[in-house]
């Protein structure tokens, strides 16, 4: 054999595959999970519903006329109409798989797969019920913005004007912007946006929000989608939606004639738009 010269015919990973160890990791990549925020920023009935109940009714109360009195002449009086919002919890998501008993067995006890997964198909039925409220938005009779160009100052200002013409109340109102909105329109623009300033808040109100835009609150929020070619936000009040649910309710049973463990998430809600004049739904380009 001549000098530097190395041998053929090594060991390869084919040859020594019987012995080669392979070892699954301790970490485990999860899917990654949008932080849910408009269900605990919207007004919330669930306890109206504690008692047993399909739909429950909230009054709109309208505003009578004040009429100039003068001496010795009788009153006028208001007859007004009043109206309704019905909100009905018939809405039902559930999210389900089952393990067999030799797969369980098989599965490494320090995944705790099981408890993991069940983590996993509560709030894929949360998911569900964040992504009712947020559709909405594109209920709105009031629009700012157009599906062709980047949020603009003056988008912003007219959605506040639409508010302040509506006598909404300036407490408990929001943004409500995708990361879009927030990182390639408002962060890339700061001239016009001097008012926008990063700020986060422990508030657990306010998960999610990333600073201020004009006073108000912004909420940054991974599930806010488009529709018809533009970004569906929104500045809104928290009376704009009620919403109301039974609960995430996750549960477990074996059943024995499959010789397997079958869990299921359920969860029933319903969503509505409240009062239409408490919000706004701001169109945008979608890149």
């Amino acid at each position: 054999m001549a000098t530097g010269q190395f041998p053929t015919g090594t060991h390869t990973n084919t040859t020594l595959a019987s012995v080669v160890g392979l070892l699954w990791s301790k970490k485990v990549n999860n899917f990654y999970r949008d932080v849910l925020k408009a269900a605990s920023f919207f007004t919330d009935l669930s306890a109206d519903f504690a008692a047993g109940a399909k739909s429950v009714y909230v009054p709109n109360v309208t505003q009578m006329t004040a009429y100039a009195k003068t001496t010795g002449a009788v009153v006028t009086l208001n007859q007004t109409t009043d109206t309704k919002v019905t909100l009905t919890l018939d809405t039902w998501y559930e999210c389900s798989f089952a393990i067999e008993d030799k797969e369980a067995d098989q599965i490494l006890k320090q995944y705790s797969y099981m408890e993991m997964q069940m983590k996993n198909v509560a709030y894929s039925c949360a998911a569900a019920y964040e992504d009712a409220i947020l559709a909405l938005f594109t209920g709105f009779s009031q629009t700012v913005g157009a599906s062709t160009a980047a949020l603009a100052d003056s988008n912003i200002r007219r959605a506040i004007q639409s508010l302040d013409e509506a006598k909404c109340p300036v407490e408990d109102r929001a943004f409500f912007l995708s990361p879009k909105m927030v990182w390639s329109d408002l962060m890339a623009s700061m001239t016009p946006y001097g008012s926008y300033s990063y700020s986060p808040t422990s508030d657990p109100i306010m998960k999610g929000h990333v600073g201020y835009l004009r006073g108000i609150p912004v909420i940054m929020s991974e599930r806010i989608g488009t529709v018809a070619g533009s970004e569906k936000g929104a500045l809104v009040h928290k009376d704009a939606i009620v919403h109301a649910s039974s609960g995430i309710r996750v549960q477990s049973n074996y059943i024995p004639q499959y010789l397997s463990t079958i869990v299921t998430a359920d969860v029933r809600f319903g969503v509505v738009e409240n009062r239409d004049t408490s919000g706004v739904w701001i169109k945008t380009a979608t890149a």
